[in-house]
Parts: structure tokens; sequence; C-alpha cells
């Protein structure tokens, strides 16, 4: 033994084996106070101090190998349960089931399937906004080609117009004749020539004015016949819409520029 004294704390606080050992032998080994085994206080039985007895520490004991035993698998089990704890995926505030472990066939069948609808979505919105941008390329082209209808309407009708003027300066005016007989010849002379113009005409509503001029100048070239022979003065009625308004103004309105000298020479047949 050591001259050194021992610490009063290590006697009082001893380590878990050995503590398990000392409670497992002085229940079951000898010196446990029972009357019928042999007890501290009697000579015949083996002391604490007799080194050829059994010691409470010895490891080769009942007590201690039963006690080491437990306190390995206790400590193998809490191991084990912690391992698989940090192993397992957690998830927060989830009450489901653990999502499946990636190489799980129903796992990597669903992330098949979801990646086949991803490509589908895709392609569905590729198509669809190759079709609205054809769609829209397709209307402003149609809007184009509309307006350049127009422009190509537009011009054809202004050639008319200058074509229907030169018809007419190769006639001869009403007013520059010396009687109604003349004048009713000039008059039907002229509407021949307008009515090559009218012909050509694209919208029935521009029709229907030029045809309303020619009417009231074919009235007033009969009254002139009239005139000839009776002596009945004849008079001129320019015709006008329902709102009142001449339709030699809405002509000089719908048609082309070129078109106005010749509307107002026709619409004062008496000058």
């Amino acid at each position: 033994m050591s001259d050194t004294p021992r610490d009063q704390d290590d006697d009082d606080a001893p380590t878990g084996e050995i503590s398990i050992g000392r409670s497992v032998g002085d229940a079951d080994g000898p010196g446990s106070g029972d009357a019928d085994g042999p007890g501290s206080g009697d000579p015949s039985g083996p002391r604490s101090g007799d080194p050829s007895g059994p010691r409470s520490g010895d490891p080769s004991g009942p007590g201690s190998a039963g006690a080491g035993g437990s306190g390995a698998g206790d400590t193998g089990d809490a191991a084990t349960t912690a391992a698989s704890a940090a192993g397992k995926p957690r998830r927060l505030l989830s009450f489901g089931p653990l999502p499946a472990t990636p190489g799980d066939p129903r796992h990597r069948r669903r992330r098949r399937w979801f990646g086949t609808g991803l490509a589908v979505a895709a392609a569905i919105l590729l198509v669809a906004l190759c079709a609205g941008a054809l769609s829209v390329i397709s209307a402003v082209n149609g809007v184009r080609d509309r307006a350049a209808d127009a422009r190509t309407a537009r011009a054809l009708r202004e050639n008319d117009c200058l074509d229907l003027e030169k018809r007419l300066n190769r006639l001869v005016p009403p007013g520059s004749t010396t009687g109604p007989a003349a004048r009713a010849t000039a008059i039907r002379d002229e509407n021949a020539a307008v009515r090559i113009y009218v012909d050509q005409l694209a919208t029935q509503r521009d029709e229907d004015a030029w045809r309303q001029l020619l009417d009231a100048r074919t009235v007033f070239a009969d009254a002139l016949d009239r005139q000839a022979k009776s002596r009945t003065p004849a008079f001129f009625v320019a015709p006008r819409t329902d709102n009142g308004l001449a339709v030699a103004d809405q002509l000089i309105q719908w048609s082309p520029a070129p078109c106005a000298g010749a509307i107002r020479r026709l619409a004062a047949p008496e000058l």
C-alpha cells in the first residue's frame, strides 16, 4: 500500500462497473451478512484482505462479470439507437411517412414520370408560344396586306378619275351650246362618259351616289327636250340625301382628289 493519502471523493463516487459489481456481489456473493454464509467476522471464512479469496473489484468474480456484460449491452444498444436516429432523415412539422430512399424503385419511377410530365408540359408550352407567334405574325401581315390593297385600290380609282376627266374634256360642255336641244345632247354625252367610270367602282355606296347624280342629269336633259318643243322652261334639281346633304358633296368627300373637278362639272349642267 502507498503512503499517499486517498481522496475521500474517489471513495464516495465509485465507477459504474465497480458499483454494479459491488451491488451484485453484495446480493449474491460471500460477505453479504447472511447468517448461513461465512461472514466477515467468521474466522473460518475468507477475509476481504486475503489475496486468495474473491475480491469485489476482481474482474474474474461472478458479480463483476455480470455487471460488465449488462453495462456493455446497454451501451451498445444506446449507440445503435443513436446511429440509426442520426442516419434517418428528419422532417420538421411533417406528420406523413418519411420519403422513400433514393434506391426505392417506386421513387425512381415517380421521378421518371415527373420528368416526363415536365417534358410534355414544356413541349406543349413551346407549341403554344409558336402558335401565338405565328398568329401575331399572320395578323400583322394581314393588316399590311389590307393596307397595301387599300393603297392599290386608291391608286386605281385616282387613275380612273383622271381618265374620266380626259373623256369629259373631249366633249362640248352643256353651257357652251346654243339651244336646249344641243344642251340636252351634251348632257347625255357626258352621262355616257361617266357611266364608264361608275361601272369600275367597287363599293355599292359610291355607285348609288353616282347613279343618283346621273339620274338627275337625265331628268334635266328630258326637260330640255320638252323646252325645245313646247318652250316649257327646264330646271336642274340637284339630288340630295335623306339628311338633306347634296350628293355631289358626298361624292367629293368619298372619291379621290382627281375626281373633284369632274364632280363639280357634272353637278352644274346648266353652266
